[in-house]
């Protein structure tokens, strides 16, 4: 069985299957409703627009950092959520075409990955909008998630990986992430501030343990313009590495298996 990293690689050279046909769904899923494509980004609008006015008032703080803290937060959660929805079912859902010859698995995960991207560009557009409208914040700060958000995404391609095999193995794995995923965003601090916990306190140690957290921390910071913690950069950097090597171990052990799971 090639290395995970030699199927990425090849993946990443032959973008037509994986790009192409994300983006077909995207299209097809909205071409009948009469707003359209305006539907990929509407609900995170109201979300942030609504949740944001309501909880600034509830927790006391100012609207003006609040949003921008809530919205730049969701955007990255949401793209978290659907990379580890889709990647739990989506070698199943391409039976045909894994059972047809195509056993580079990479594709399909690289298929959920690109899907997901869209919806967050299209979420980045709510961010933006937000920025400029904060006077606390400034607009050109949304430019610095082109070198944060990088990091997102290669943690989400081997925990892709990882789930698109589990899911494919079991597939109540899906059911499973997504409950709890709805439990994640709760204890994350997206609809609450992370540092109202003094260190040491319980609720201090439950955040900073929160792989999540540390992800959305490496990009919110700079957007907000404040500097990334070392802690979450550490974090992150010994994520990411774990991540990558969990996944070629897993890859190369199990993906010969998919076939007769599926």
């Amino acid at each position: 069985m090639p290395s995970f990293l030699a199927h990425l690689r090849d993946s990443a050279r032959y973008p037509e299957f994986w790009s192409y046909s994300s983006w077909l769904d995207i299209a097809t899923k909205y071409r009948r409703t009469r707003l359209g494509l305006a539907w990929v980004f509407l609900p995170v609008a109201i979300f942030v627009g609504a949740i944001g006015s309501i909880y600034s008032r509830l927790m006391g703080h100012d609207p003006a950092f609040f949003i921008a803290y809530l919205a730049t937060g969701y955007v990255v959660w949401r793209f978290m959520v659907q990379c580890t929805n889709d990647a739990a079912s989506i070698l199943r859902g391409h039976k045909s075409f894994i059972m047809d010859g195509r056993t580079r698995l990479t594709d399909f995960v690289l298929r959920s990955l690109s899907k997901a991207f869209f919806y967050f560009a299209c979420s980045s557009l709510v961010l933006l909008g937000v920025l400029i409208w904060s006077p606390n914040m400034h607009w050109t700060n949304i430019f610095t998630m082109a070198l944060t958000f990088p990091l997102v995404i290669a943690n989400m391609v081997w925990w892709s990986t990882c789930m698109s095999l589990i899911g494919a193995r079991h597939p109540d794995a899906g059911e499973a992430a997504n409950t709890m995923l709805r439990f994640g965003m709760l204890l994350t601090p997206i609809l609450w501030v992370g540092e109202r916990f003094p260190p040491g306190h319980i609720g201090w140690w439950a955040v900073h343990l929160n792989p999540a957290y540390h992800l959305i921390t490496v990009v919110r910071a700079p957007v907000l313009g404040e500097a990334i913690p070392s802690s979450s950069l550490m974090f992150v950097g010994a994520l990411t590495v774990a991540g990558w090597g969990l996944a070629s171990f897993l890859y190369r052990r199990y993906a010969r298996f998919v076939p007769l799971w599926i």
